[in-house]
């Protein structure tokens, strides 16, 4: 990593202790892959603001100094961009996660596990944790302590205080959700949109389309084992468990805890009262421990974070239950 910013700052002209300096604890824009040459287009094509004030906000906690929108200046954030390591001084840092850490000790105390996190372990202040998780009427039982230790390991653990809208996982997730468009759905492309919304989340830009997970007029035929390079820097193969996939409802949510776990979206076969077959975003938890989802048949606009809603409220169960046993299909994605 040293290296790698030693590099940069040589060939950006900038020093290394600035450039280290601006990158502590930092977000940054996802990758830009086009062809553009101008700094203002690129942004634009990731939905970010790209305006000169918001250059210039750009260029300073870039190291960049006395922005005035010079051919230097611009080809200097470009670059960075392309690199994905430019930051974005108005995305949240990673420790302001809504998530307290993954805990990997070994201690069955939930207390002993916060302690060793640096959080506070007093009883007034797990009582807060238990109730921002959805357990109610805490009492310190081996219940539910057992039970916040588990999402804690998980690295599911809300911290107080902290909204539905603010419990996406980290990872993408975190990082996207604001930025990527929510897509409404045409007359039976809900699995489609809700891959290409999916998708989006990986890379980190509005690139896909309805269209674009349609192939030969089937929906989604070529996902399984497509390959997506995310925001992160990672590669991210597609496994595509189709319409016709039995499976279970506890792989389904398997599926889903794990995809949370790592900051990553999944598309999960649904039902309700009145849809027996239909497929939806799952991003994250809500302030009960319950799913968010994003539902390409709403009616709405904005990013997928203003579009996120509890899987309960919006009244939705898992399965395709247009079959003989319901069906339990998901899109999902590992590294």
């Amino acid at each position: 990593m040293k290296k790698r910013l030693a590099a940069l700052a040589l060939a950006l002209c900038l020093t290394l202790p600035t450039l280290t300096a601006a990158a502590g604890a930092a977000s940054y824009f996802p990758q830009y892959t086009g062809s553009t040459a101008s700094i203002a287009a690129a942004l634009d094509a990731l939905g970010a603001d790209p305006s000169y004030s918001s250059r210039a906000k750009i260029a300073a906690a870039n190291g960049i100094t006395d922005y005035r929108g010079t051919a230097a200046q611009n080809t200097r954030m470009l670059e960075l961009l392309k690199k994905g390591v430019l930051i974005d001084p108005a995305a949240p840092a990673e420790d302001d996660s809504p998530f307290f850490p993954a805990y990997t000790g070994e201690s069955p105390s939930i207390a002993a596990a916060l302690s060793a996190l640096g959080a506070d372990p007093s009883y007034s202040y797990r009582a807060q944790i238990a109730s921002a998780n959805g357990i109610a009427g805490y009492s310190g039982s081996a219940a539910q302590n057992t039970s916040l230790l588990q999402l804690l390991k998980q690295g599911r653990l809300l911290k107080p205080g902290r909204s539905a809208a603010s419990a996406a996982s980290g990872g993408v997730l975190a990082a996207n959700l604001s930025r990527v468009s929510f897509l409404r759905q045409d007359t039976n492309t809900c699995k489609a949109t809700s891959a290409a919304m999916a998708v989006n989340l990986i890379v980190g830009g509005n690139r896909y389309a309805t269209a674009d997970m349609i192939y030969s007029g089937v929906l989604c035929r070529s996902l399984e084992g497509e390959l997506y390079t995310g925001s992160d820097g990672n590669v991210y193969r597609t496994a595509y468990k189709t319409d016709s996939y039995v499976g279970s409802l506890g792989e389904l949510q398997a599926a889903i805890d794990a995809a949370l776990a790592d900051g990553l979206p999944i598309v999960a076969a649904v039902h309700s009262s009145s849809t027996r077959h239909h497929w939806i975003v799952i991003v994250g938890r809500d302030s009960q421990g319950g799913y968010l989802a994003v539902d390409p048949a709403r009616n709405g606009s904005g990013s997928m974070a203003s579009q996120a809603k509890s899987l309960t409220a919006m009244g939705y169960s898992f399965g395709l239950t247009d079959y003989a046993t319901p069906h339990y299909g998901y899109i999902s994605f590992q590294r």
